[in-house]
């Protein structure tokens, strides 16, 4: 005896679905559009953590010349930040004049002038970071020497000290102008200069 409830029949849709939920294929192209803006997220995390570390890293450098600038000028002598290439990088060192002409090689060879800091690797981020130019120039400029020296009379050497972040294509530079020793910040961003700092 076949027994039919209310003439309907049940069909098979031969389809992969449960019920009213996704097919394989639609909760596969979900999963994947989530995963790109989870990759799309993280690089743009990367990115502003990145350019964090950088200023941050720009800053340090900055004050630490400063400080080097007030300690001439408090403690009445020849102070000097000198910068030196090496393999890994440049390093910085903070000497003291201990004869009176002023920050020279030759003195710190003779170990006339004073050591008093460094040296300290101006590098982050595995190299990421660092001094240096985004087109590979000379990024210690202080005339034909890469000795920063400041007088207790108030001035300076003239230059520029520049810093680079290579993934992030961004660069600062720290201009110092002689005859006052004033010090600027800039920050180079979308193909302009801009300033961030004046002490």
């Amino acid at each position: 005896m076949t027994l039919i409830a209310n003439g309907s029949s049940r069909q098979n849709t031969g389809g992969a679905c449960c019920g009213n939920g996704f097919s394989l294929l639609e909760a596969l192209v979900v999963l994947a559009l989530i995963g790109l803006l989870l990759l799309f997220a993280g690089i743009n995390l990367f990115s502003t953590a990145r350019q964090s570390e950088f200023e941050e890293f720009a800053r340090k450098v900055y004050a630490d010349l400063e400080q080097c600038r007030w300690k001439s000028w408090n403690e009445r002598v020849y102070a000097g930040a000198v910068f030196e290439a090496q393999s890994r990088g440049f390093s910085v060192s903070y000497y003291l004049d201990g004869n009176g002409n002023g920050i020279r090689t030759a003195d710190i060879e003779k170990q006339k002038d004073i050591l008093y800091r460094g040296p300290l690797l101006l590098q982050e981020a595995s190299g990421d970071i660092g001094v240096g130019t985004l087109d590979g120039s000379d990024p210690v400029r202080f005339g034909r020497s890469d000795i920063l020296s400041f007088s207790p009379n108030g001035d300076s050497s003239s230059g520029t000290l520049y810093l680079v972040c290579r993934s992030q294509k961004q660069m600062y530079s720290i201009v110092i102008y002689g005859p006052t020793a004033r010090m600027t910040l800039w920050k180079f961003s979308n193909q302009q200069w801009q300033m961030v700092g004046d002490r």
